[in-house]
């Protein structure tokens, strides 16, 4: 259970700072491929985010926020904006997720998340087998 707070908390602190940078270019003067770095980088951010909070293995998720925040803290140098506004969000942001996603997907790996997961479902999964099997016999 407190695996799943502390990935949670990874999760919400991407989805607000995936939101935050995906509106920078309606307040940060920048380029052309600024704006559409950091609007495009941010809403991907904030996607991978949303789904690291509803999934029910995060790991894989976890592992895309590290590299999203990776790709967007290289942006502005491989974008051409970093003189600009827009690359400091970048930077910033994209350290952020990156340490975000990259703690969670530590985090998950020690806790064995996936593995754990796998279980649960088979187990679910054969608990519904087996009430569905031992129904049409007696019937």
């Amino acid at each position: 259970m407190r695996a799943t707070v502390r990935t949670n908390t990874a999760g919400w602190t991407a989805f607000a700072v995936g939101i935050g940078t995906a509106v920078t270019p309606a307040w940060a003067s920048t380029t052309p491929a600024g704006a559409a770095a950091t609007g495009g980088l941010g809403v991907l951010t904030a996607v991978y985010a949303a789904w690291s909070l509803i999934a029910r293995d995060p790991t894989k998720d976890h592992w895309a926020l590290s590299v999203v925040g990776i790709v967007l803290f290289m942006t502005p140098w491989v974008g051409g904006f970093a003189a600009d506004t827009a690359a400091w969000v970048a930077w910033i942001a994209g350290a952020l997720v990156m340490a975000a996603g990259g703690t969670a997907y530590v985090r998950d790996e020690a806790a064995n998340t996936t593995q754990e997961a796998r279980i649960e479902e088979l187990v679910t999964y054969r608990l519904q087998h087996h009430d569905r099997t031992a129904s049409e016999t007696r019937g």
